[in-house]
């Protein structure tokens, strides 16, 4: 039997927390699991040579650091059905292949006050377009509701 599979990107910003609760709320209604995945990319080799080494962190460093960020939203969600993966890479693409397998993608948007319409990034972008399942986008403050109003991006079939 199919376990129904949910997978959220998280990053730490509040448009990511606004997806990880709707994510949840939805995982809660559909009897599924949730995965928050934390995508990061090591920062080492953005440092001019002639950079301080006391200012670099190392892979690992920045690994332990993205898995804390990643535990400590999930924690502070308090549900048992939402577990926390970090994955190393440029977020489209392990945010597609972590929702190869899933029912639902969920990505969060910043809802700029200086546009009329809600920020989308290149991340979320890529994700609309590739995705082989169906996307939701999640602005800040978006309570979780069935009306298919308060979304801003469909599915992709």
């Amino acid at each position: 039997m199919h376990q129904a599979k949910i997978v959220v990107g998280i990053n730490g910003s509040a448009a990511s927390s606004a997806a990880l609760r709707w994510a949840a709320a939805e995982g809660r209604l559909r009897g599924a699991d949730v995965e928050a995945v934390y995508a990061w990319e090591w920062s080492g080799g953005l440092h001019a040579p002639y950079a301080p080494l006391a200012g670099r962190s190392s892979r690992d460093d920045e690994r332990r650091a993205a898995a804390e960020l990643a535990m400590r939203a999930v924690d502070e969600l308090g549900e048992d059905h939402v577990e926390s993966a970090v994955v190393e890479g440029p977020p489209a693409r392990v945010l597609l292949e972590a929702a190869a397998d899933a029912d639902l993608l969920v990505l969060g948007a910043d809802d700029a006050d200086a546009e009329r319409y809600p920020v989308i990034n290149p991340v979320v972008a890529a994700c609309l377009l590739r995705a082989n399942c169906p996307v939701v986008v999640v602005l800040p403050g978006m309570l979780h509701g069935r009306s298919t109003g308060e979304m801003l991006a469909g599915s992709v079939s």
